[in-house]
């Protein structure tokens, strides 16, 4: 990556992580994360305004600490980015402002940037040596796949910035459905590394739940009805006097394998509707699961495309990831000079791709 390349700070707060990143173009030189599991666990999930209070205590540090590590001064910021929206409204406001408030200050162009849109993209990032994928052009047509805790959608993408919806999570998303069973299970949150972790251990098919939407012949998801049938089999085999130790690996196994599966149906099913497409990108933090990594990897494979997905680090909620969303965004010029511009800018917490 040239140096002619701009250097561009990112802010995300649009959950439980406190994120600030500095790129140079798509290079990250730091990636800063500070994480509220710990705090927000012992509620068997995110607090708002506790995050909110974590948010403002963390996030000079967080910044501070970014800069530091990119051996980088606010000043030789070329662009100011951060997530207005999707997320938790009172825990958005945090970062934004935050970014505003500086991009004012020093007299920087503001890029706000979709949360999602940085999910979807996290896979073009660079590494600090300029590693990673070069021609991010001749990936498009592509096709999206976002799963994380609000979100389960199917994107087709023309070109980068061009974003056309084809099918979304009708109630609950997939990683609300594994936070949930895990807390049937009393495994705390969050939920999901635990769930795919012990069905490691699991034998397919002791212990099977039914594929949700897997005759709907769309390209929508929905995981309430197996988190209610996760409720009633847990009651089952709790009142049958078996120790949960003998059935909760094949319980993970199940649940997990059901899931996954509902992911390629719908993921092929898009695939084979829209034969134009060159790669498959997907992101969002229940990517961390390898096993999920793999068994899409391998559709992608099947289908003869190109499968881009972001390093571990990058798959959970990053600044990263904003950053590289906000340097597309640079490149189309769309980013904000006016001081009075900058400040309407307002978070929308339930903002779409």
């Amino acid at each position: 990556m040239k140096d002619s390349q701009p250097n561009i700070i990112a802010f995300d707060t649009s959950c439980d992580d406190t994120s600030v990143a500095v790129l140079q173009g798509r290079r990250i030189l730091s990636s800063e994360v500070s994480s509220q599991v710990e705090i927000h666990s012992q509620w068997g999930g995110v607090v708002p305004d506790i995050a909110r209070r974590e948010h403002e205590k963390n996030i000079p540090l967080v910044y501070e600490e970014a800069l530091r590590k990119s051996k980088l001064k606010i000043e030789d910021m070329d662009y100011v980015v951060a997530t207005y929206g999707p997320g938790l409204a009172i825990d958005l406001e945090i970062g934004l402002q935050f970014a505003k408030d500086l991009a004012i200050k020093y007299n920087k162009p503001f890029v706000p940037v979709n949360h999602m849109e940085g999910h979807l993209l996290s896979g073009l990032l660079l590494n600090s040596k300029g590693a990673g994928i070069s021609n991010e052009e001749e990936l498009f047509p592509a096709l999206g796949l976002l799963i994380s805790g609000k979100h389960t959608e199917l994107i087709y993408s023309p070109k980068i910035g061009q974003y056309k919806k084809l099918g979304e999570t009708l109630d609950d998303a997939v990683g609300e459905a594994f936070d949930k069973v895990a807390r049937m299970l009393n495994f705390g949150y969050p939920g999901g590394a635990i769930i795919c972790e012990l069905a490691k251990k699991g034998k397919g098919g002791n212990i099977s739940f039914s594929v949700p939407m897997k005759n709907s012949k769309d390209l929508n998801f929905s995981y309430s009805g197996i988190k209610t049938a996760a409720l009633y089999k847990t009651k089952e085999l709790r009142e049958s006097g078996v120790k949960d130790s003998a059935w909760v690996y094949d319980f993970c196994r199940g649940f997990l394998d059901s899931i996954i599966e509902s992911l390629i149906i719908k993921l092929e099913l898009a695939i084979e509707q829209n034969s134009d497409i060159k790669s498959l990108f997907v992101g969002g933090g229940v990517f961390n699961s390898e096993e999920i990594v793999r068994k899409i990897g391998a559709v992608a494979k099947k289908y003869g495309l190109e499968y881009v997905y972001p390093k571990g680090e990058y798959r959970g909620d990053n600044a990263g990831m904003v950053g590289i969303a906000g340097y597309y965004k640079i490149q189309r010029k769309e980013y904000i000079t006016s001081k009075e511009d900058i400040q309407k800018i307002d978070r929308e917490p339930r903002l779409s791709l």
